[in-house]
């Protein structure tokens, strides 16, 4: 133990010393502590019934009863989660085309039309991607106007800060016209756009 306490480096021998130190504890202060404890009041007990809950117990299920509730668990866990989308709204939750009327509360603010624009001359096909469509290239075509390779389309957005990229061609593309948002650990450099609550 000698030998290799001493192929230590120094620095990590001090500090094994420092710790291995008994540290003097003044008797005053020691006797100030005893006080402070001494002085505070019993903890109240909890009722019966209480302590009775709390009580660790033993349960034994049979294999297969055991097996059913995990099942059961299971199921209830994966309908919750196809009921509820990621941002915690539910599936069937339709968002409106545009803002209409004033929100009555803060969870209740209307989406605004946003349009998204790409050049894109040589493209056979565009789409746009985002959190706003769990990044589905399917799920929001974009569509071309006319043949000077300008393409196009319009979405519904909550109030906040989305980040989006156009898949074009099958290849992930960022906005030349928006901020650039932070990597996203895929490789791919996603567009920042800030959609502002509606004055009233």
């Amino acid at each position: 133990m000698t030998d290799e306490f001493d192929s230590l480096d120094p620095n990590v021998r001090w500090i094994i010393n420092e710790a291995r130190r008994p540290v003097p504890v003044d008797a005053a202060a020691r006797d100030r502590l005893l006080e402070a404890l001494r002085a505070e009041p019993a903890p109240a007990r909890a009722p019966r019934f209480v302590a009775w809950l709390a009580q660790p117990r033993n349960f034994q299920l049979p294999p297969f009863a055991a097996a059913a509730l995990a099942a059961g668990l299971v199921g209830i866990g994966v309908l919750s989660g196809l009921a509820i989308n990621r941002d915690g709204r539910p599936a069937t939750e339709q968002l409106p085309a545009v803002a209409v009327g004033h929100p009555q509360l803060p969870d209740s603010l209307a989406a605004a039309a946003m349009k998204f624009v790409i050049v894109a001359p040589q493209a056979a096909k565009v789409s746009l991607v985002g959190d706003f469509n769990r990044w589905d290239a399917t799920a929001t075509p974009m569509v071309a106007q006319g043949k000077d390779g300008l393409w196009t389309v319009f979405v519904p957005l909550r109030p906040g800060l989305h980040t989006y990229s156009f898949v074009v061609d099958g290849q992930f593309v960022s906005d030349p016209a928006a901020p650039i948002a932070p990597d996203d650990g895929f490789g791919h450099r996603s567009s920042v756009v800030l959609v502002r609550k509606p004055t009233l």
